[in-house]
């Protein structure tokens, strides 16, 4: 069985900017994240969700009600030790998308590109980053 970080399919890049969660009727904030990638973001603190529960996630990159922030849906797919995991939704829309892409470019250039497997020297798989092509 693979590992999870066999299974990613994007680069994770260490966060630190404040995020909140908006479940059901209640928005739960988050101090700082501990890192990102185009497919997930893991969260640090004592509030945890069920496993399954989807959600509205807001990564705030600037102080103030009208700060610039990512916006996102997503599912908390794990919740351990490490910290609460939230997968983001399969069907963001184009300018939530690129707002994600933009952030993690600016943290860790080429992290925003899909992690491919290439092969290794007995044909095992190894990880290779590659960058994802742009939309038209």
């Amino acid at each position: 069985m693979a590992t999870p970080s066999e299974r990613r399919r994007f680069r994770r890049v260490p966060i630190t900017y404040r995020v909140k969660l908006v479940v059901e009727d209640r928005i739960i904030a988050y101090p700082t994240a501990i890192d990102i990638s185009m497919g997930s973001i893991l969260l640090g603190g004592t509030e945890r969700l069920p496993l399954g529960s989807p959600c509205g996630v807001a990564i705030l990159l600037a102080e103030g009600e009208s700060g610039q922030r990512v916006v996102a849906r997503g599912t908390v797919v794990r919740s351990d030790s490490r910290g609460m995991a939230v997968a983001f939704s399969k069907s963001l829309d184009a300018d939530s998308e690129n707002a994600l892409r933009a952030l993690i470019h600016s943290l860790s250039p080429g992290a925003e590109g899909v992690v491919e497997p290439e092969p290794g020297p007995a044909g095992d798989q190894a990880p290779r980053s590659t960058k994802q092509a742009k939309r038209s």
